[in-house]
């Protein structure tokens, strides 16, 4: 990291680098991670009233906890992730979900297909700053 940057957290450093800086713990992350309580995700649909047939795009799904949840429940979902190891954790475990696709990318490389998603999830990546002007994309209101 560069003192005389004047970004700071995670901008701070080259987007290659910070592509794979979960890749060493992907398989423990994998394993050891709760997964999302039925609960919760039941609530999310209740208060978002997100149809039965939405396409929902995930950011940075790591080895694919939410994706799983959602894709179990029908929804078509295009998850993200910059880890090679994590999207292939991901890819595997939802193998068995025709409607998931994985993709190894940032979302800042990413290129988004305008009014294809009815959602977008950051089950949790939030920690991670996106630098992508939204104004690029007609997200419906």
């Amino acid at each position: 990291m560069d003192q005389n940057n004047p970004k700071f957290g995670a901008e701070a450093y080259p987007l290659d680098q910070r592509k794979n800086w979960y890749s060493p713990v992907a398989d423990a992350y994998n394993r050891v991670r709760p997964r999302y309580p039925e609960v919760l995700i039941s609530r999310v649909i209740e208060l978002t009233q997100l149809p039965t047939d939405a396409s929902i795009l995930e950011l940075g799904c790591g080895p694919g906890n939410a994706t799983v949840t959602f894709a179990q429940k029908g929804y078509k979902l295009v998850g993200i992730e910059p880890s090679e190891a994590a999207c292939q954790l991901a890819k595997q475990n939802c193998a068995p979900y025709p409607n998931v696709k994985i993709e190894n990318t940032t979302f800042e490389e990413w290129e988004l297909e305008v009014e294809k998603f009815n959602a977008v999830l950051a089950a949790t990546s939030t920690h991670r700053r996106y630098s992508v002007s939204w104004s690029r994309y007609q997200l419906p209101r």
